[in-house]
């Protein structure tokens, strides 16, 4: 087990018996501090910094800046009051979530024979739908394996709070996960950083185009399910929404529609609050067109962004 996992682990659990208050107050400190270190030595606000650019060729250097911060320290924000999500009791999570958008279309859907599959995103507390959804279906959700830590199986136990099941993505993962498809139940997963595999098609984010889960496509047309975008926002004083938002029309669409009309429907829920979005991924290191060097020339890129040249120009699709 890895020294860095089993202190991850210690300080997960100091956090969660201190107030959320104090938790949630201290990471903002640090993250603010962090924020302000030279863009040389603070890796992942560049990084931050450099993908709200790409995105959102409109915003000037300073705009970025700003947003970028705001970001970093939001997701340090939600990083640390994951303390009480996996490891309170999952009453009190849920009793901070206030509204469940589109709740009568879910329950819908579960009252329905056709097996469901769940579309999210690393937005906001996106753990919290988890524990939503499971109080009403005990879905099948794929993670990333980290290997065998104190960590990994932390996170498990929390995920896994309300009823759901976690499969990893690797082979044994993807046939538990079909095999619960096939009798009609559900599937959720993660399918907004690149995916294992050079296999796997492209389709446009914020218009640049990047490596898709088709896995995602592959379930569409072989098992018909209900499709739900899954996301959440926080509030200021840590209290939750919930949305279940119906993707329907990707049942009639091809391949490249289906990737496109995911990628889309993220768009739009990262759009309804920037700042929550986990932006220090480095989610454009490769197109369509071969691999991008944005992040390895990132202190050079912004720079000609702080001396006022085009983002659109920058960043060449």
């Amino acid at each position: 087990m890895k020294k860095k996992h089993v202190f991850e682990a210690r300080v997960i659990k100091l956090f969660s018996i201190m107030p959320l208050s104090i938790v949630i107050g201290f990471a903002a400190a640090l993250s603010w501090l962090f924020c302000h270190l030279p863009l040389s030595v603070a890796k992942p606000y560049r990084i931050a910094m450099l993908n709200i650019a790409v995105c959102f060729p409109q915003k000037s250097w300073h705009e970025a800046r700003a947003l970028a911060r705001r970001a970093f320290i939001e997701t340090a924000k939600t990083l640390a009051g994951y303390s009480h999500v996996w490891l309170r009791p999952v009453p009190e999570t849920l009793a901070r979530v206030d509204r469940v958008h589109g709740e009568e279309a879910w329950l819908a859907a579960l009252n329905d024979d056709r097996p469901i599959l769940y579309l999210s995103l690393h937005q906001s507390s996106w753990e919290v739908p988890v524990l939503t959804l499971g109080q009403k279906d005990r879905a099948i959700i794929m993670y990333q394996p980290g290997g065998d830590s104190a960590l990994e199986d932390l996170v498990k136990e929390g995920r896994q709070g309300t009823g759901c099941t976690l499969v990893p993505t690797n082979g044994d993962g993807v046939r538990a996960a079909l095999e619960a498809m096939g009798r009609g139940g559900s599937l959720g997963l993660l399918a907004d950083h690149k995916p294992g595999g050079t296999a796997n098609p492209y389709a446009p984010f914020f218009g640049h185009d990047v490596m898709v889960p088709v896995f995602v496509y592959k379930v569409i047309q072989r098992y018909r399910p209900h499709v739900f975008f899954v996301s959440a926002q926080r509030s200021p004083d840590y209290r939750f929404e919930v949305w279940f938002e119906s993707a329907a029309e990707m049942l009639e669409m091809n391949e490249a529609e289906t990737m496109k009309a995911m990628n889309a429907g993220f768009e739009r829920i990262v759009l309804r609050n920037p700042e929550q979005y986990q932006w220090t991924y480095k989610r454009f290191t490769r197109g369509s067109q071969g691999q991008r060097d944005w992040y390895k020339q990132s202190k050079v890129l912004l720079e000609r962004l702080r001396k006022g040249e085009p983002s659109e120009n920058i960043f060449v699709k």
